[in-house]
């Protein structure tokens, strides 16, 4: 936890420079390319100014003060600097090629700037076999125009500068990462740690133990407040369960004496009872069998109260082997009251249970089965293993059920239509929930896939 929540942290932070990093980058290379061509017009205008003396008072030759200011200026800047007279002749130049009086008005920023307006711009030179970026601003007097000072660069040496303003801002948001993720280690761990206590506590209290208790003396106020109705919920919740544990078992407890008496005293009855009163023999029959159904209701009710507070610890077993056994065990049963029970069975399917559930989950479905299995019917018990589950069908031939009762048929007491009469006691599909929940698996009734009548009995398990 403490690791994706880094992750989630650091990814905030990086998504957050990208947003704002690219347009600010982009806006920055804008900017700084703006820069750069506006100082290159800023100082052209000024060495027009210096030039205008020159070519004023001289009608073009070259004075001395003039060429020294241009060479300092080329050698700070790194521009090519040209300095035209009126007729577009060079007076001036910082590059030593440019002989005095080469013509520049094949140049077309030079033809504009002889017109009286600065040009600005960039175009691919011949001569130099690259682009430039330049400015060209005319020399005036008054309205007259007495030259051009034309100063270029080329494109690749604004594109460097531009590049090492934007590697700028790259390198400061990787400083800024950085620092996030300096920042979001401890409070990871600040956040994480007390919430991951949580975490296995509340495991701990989905495993049954209701004694548990968060620590909400730590951590932000947020966690700390959560960490307080866990404990009040844990509380509460564990007040209720073993209060109902505790009700379910002392009931349980204190009925089964009574009825063990009660049963002794009807077959007392009986013996005594004269063989010919055959309606009073009947009447202790009934009774009996009723007090057999309550004893065994009893029974089931103590196995469901040890279910609810006993182990859930989960093991390992064979389910093809198991469920073999469990046919094996019935089918004599079966036979006697007309009803074939077969298997389709997986050669090996292993799955985690507690132990003892499979056996009383396959036990509870075929025995209710057989008490809905018409004469002459099978019932077909199938084990199939998937990649990751361990699915254990019980397919009958009986009347069904309705989605609605299907839905109902794990209820507690719930008896379908069909074992109404019979000396169900309708806890034997809450046990196989209780049963496949505490495995980690599931139970469920559903029709038959062929459309015919009969239900389908499954339990679900993880694979081994």
């Amino acid at each position: 936890m403490k690791i994706r929540l880094i992750g989630a942290l650091v990814s905030v932070a990086f998504l957050i420079l990208v947003v704002f990093s690219i347009p600010l980058a982009s806006f920055v290379a804008t900017v700084e390319r703006e820069r750069l061509v506006t100082a290159l017009e800023r100082d052209a205008f000024m060495l027009a100014g210096h030039a205008k003396e020159t070519l004023n008072t001289t009608a073009g030759a070259v004075l001395p003060s003039l060429q020294p200011f241009i060479e300092e200026y080329a050698i700070a800047s790194r521009a090519r600097i040209v300095v035209t007279n009126a007729a577009g002749l060079s007076i001036a130049s910082s590059d030593p090629s440019v002989l005095i009086g080469t013509d520049f008005t094949n140049r077309p920023e030079v033809v504009k700037a002889l017109t009286g307006v600065p040009a600005v711009g960039e175009r691919k030179s011949a001569t130099l076999g690259e682009t430039l970026v330049f400015v060209a601003v005319p020399v005036l007097l008054g309205d007259s125009v007495l030259g051009v000072v034309r100063l270029s660069h080329p494109k690749s040496h604004i594109d460097n500068e531009v590049r090492n303003r934007v590697i700028g801002i790259v390198i400061a948001g990787l400083f800024t990462l950085l620092a996030a993720v300096g920042i979001a280690i401890p409070l990871a761990l600040t956040i994480a740690r007390p919430i991951s206590k949580l975490t296995r506590r509340t495991e701990r209290l989905a495993d049954g133990d209701f004694s548990v208790r968060a620590d909400d003396a730590t951590g932000p106020p947020e966690v700390r407040d959560l960490s307080r109705s866990f404990n009040a919920m844990a509380g509460r919740l564990g007040l209720v369960i073993e209060n109902q544990r505790h009700f379910a078992s002392a009931a349980s407890h204190q009925l089964r004496t009574p009825l063990t008496a009660l049963r002794l005293r009807l077959e007392q009855a009986q013996e005594l009872v004269p063989s010919d009163a055959s309606v009073l023999a009947d009447t202790l029959d009934a009774s009996r069998a009723e007090a057999d159904r309550l004893q065994e209701m009893v029974e089931q009710l103590l196995a469901l109260a040890r279910l609810e507070g006993g182990s859930t610890a989960t093991m390992s077993v064979n389910a093809s082997e198991i469920v073999r056994n469990r046919i094996e065990m019935w089918e004599s049963l079966a036979a006697e009251r007309g009803v074939r029970i077969s298997g389709r069975i997986a050669e090996h399917a292993s799955c985690a249970v507690i132990d003892g559930a499979l056996e009383q989950i396959v036990d509870n479905y075929i025995d209710n089965a057989l008490t809905v299995a018409p004469e002459g019917s099978d019932i077909v018990v199938s084990v199939v293993r998937s990649e990751n589950h361990v699915v254990i069908d019980v397919i009958d031939a009986g009347p069904g059920l309705q989605p609605e009762q299907r839905d109902r048929a794990f209820e507690r007491f719930w008896r379908g239509a069909a074992t109404t009469n019979s000396a169900g006691t309708g806890l034997g599909l809450a046990i196989v929930l209780q049963l496949a929940t505490a495995s980690g698996g599931t139970a469920e009734l559903l029709p038959r896939a062929d459309g015919s009548s009969g239900l389908v009995a499954r339990v679900t398990f993880s694979a081994r």
